[in-house]
């Protein structure tokens, strides 16, 4: 892992154990999805439980991808990320994760060919 992100990493971890934190303290929660559509539980905790869920997918996925040697490289094009954007926002998979004007550009940077088949990242 490359130095510079031994304090994204930190972070990261420090984000993993407040989400599975979280997910500990819902009173409602259970691990078995089948189990949680039997509980009467609200549609409310049902959302907050699966947007939880997802972000420690991501939290977990960007700590992998530094295990890995591939963190800060863009899914889609290969590119590095700037550090300044991985601190913004660890979990990012892509350059065009940071605002509308970057997700604008992709269609500068993506190549015609590639927009004509679907990809599953």
């Amino acid at each position: 892992m490359n130095g510079q992100y031994a304090e994204i990493k930190a972070e990261l971890e420090l984000t993993k154990k407040e989400l599975l934190s979280r997910l500990r303290q819902s009173t409602q929660y259970e691990v078995s999805q089948e189990f949680l559509f039997q509980n009467q539980q609200s549609e409310k905790e049902k959302f907050i439980i699966s947007h939880i869920k997802e972000d420690l997918y991501d939290v977990e996925r960007a700590l992998n991808k530094m295990k890995s040697g591939s963190f800060g490289i863009c899914e889609e094009t290969g590119a590095e990320i700037p550090i300044e954007k991985l601190r913004i926002l660890p979990t990012a998979r892509t350059i065009f994760e940071f605002s509308f004007t970057d997700l604008y550009d992709r269609n500068k940077v993506i190549s015609p060919q590639r927009e004509n088949h679907l990809y599953l990242v």
